[in-house]
């Protein structure tokens, strides 16, 4: 099986610029070391809730090996959690970014339909689209860095039209590379721009407002299937500390048996829920 190349997460631009590559998504520093100690923490803590309490003695008193099995399954669970939560909060970051991308687009073609109406040429107006974006947003905006190279890149004689294809080609979102694509057929051809930039904001605006009602509609679902996900949980924990007689059952192979497959159900109704509330805009 050929090993799966990891994306770059900057490519290089026309003017050798290291741009970002949307297709992955890499964490900072902050941002690993609060993923990273937020799921060692919580699955330890699982683990221990589910797994806790092996080796006590006829009397149901820790042991030695008590602490020690605890230790372990503290340890070994939250790394386990590490590694299974990283790639999922990665996902998680960068559908923000897209989201982010695509409201930050959407101002751009707006200020750009604005400059167009006014009678600019393409090159004036992609200059005060840049000029209107930086006060929008800060400096440190993706769709600012992009128009900026863009504004570069004019002024360095590298079509614009390229450009704008390959910002809709790393942008991984389809609004966006479609209007790339468009862009650069129509501006070849001496097509109409400022009615091309009209049409694509007002569609990637209905696509966005339809999106929004969809998650004020889902939001009450979400909150009720996060709430389903961990009353599990506590209900395991309380269960421990209310009824240690009925807790020791859980320190016995059939019990960790029973509870393995618990939690193998648990995982699978977790991930399609997930694949429910998953909607694709």
């Amino acid at each position: 099986m050929a090993k799966k190349v990891q994306e770059p997460q900057y490519v290089m631009s026309a003017l050798n610029t290291p741009m970002l590559n949307y297709k992955t998504y890499v964490m900072s520093g902050q941002e690993k070391f609060t993923t990273f100690l937020l799921a060692f923490v919580v699955g330890g803590i699982v683990g221990l809730t589910f797994y806790g309490g092996q080796f006590r003695d006829a009397e149901g008193l820790a042991t030695t090996a008590t602490s020690v099995s605890n230790l372990i399954i503290f340890v070994l669970v939250g790394i386990a959690a590490c590694f299974l939560f990283y790639p999922m909060r990665c996902k998680q970051l960068q559908n923000k970014r897209r989201m982010e991308l695509t409201q930050q687009f959407r101002s751009f073609l707006e200020a750009l339909a604005v400059s167009l109406s006014s009678g600019m040429n393409m090159s004036e107006s992609l200059v005060s689209a840049y000029n209107d974006l930086k006060v929008e947003y800060s400096d440190k905006a993706y769709i600012v860095a992009e128009v900026k190279e863009m504004v570069d890149g004019l002024q360095n004689n590298i079509p614009i039209e390229s450009m704008m294809a390959s910002f809709g080609e790393r942008s991984q979102i389809d609004d966006i590379k479609n209007f790339g694509v468009v862009f650069e057929v129509c501006y070849r051809a001496g097509g109409n721009i400022k009615d091309i930039v009209r049409r694509t904001n007002d569609i990637i605006s209905e696509k966005i407002e339809v999106g929004e009602e969809i998650e004020t509609a889902l939001a009450s679902n979400k909150s009720q299937f996060t709430a389903m996900m961990v009353i599990p949980v506590i209900m395991m924990l309380l269960l421990r500390m209310m009824s240690s007689s009925f807790a020791a059952g859980f320190a016995t192979a059939p019990g960790v048996i029973a509870i393995t497959i618990a939690i193998g159900l648990f995982v699978a109704a977790y991930k399609l829920g997930q694949k429910i509330m998953d909607i694709k805009g």
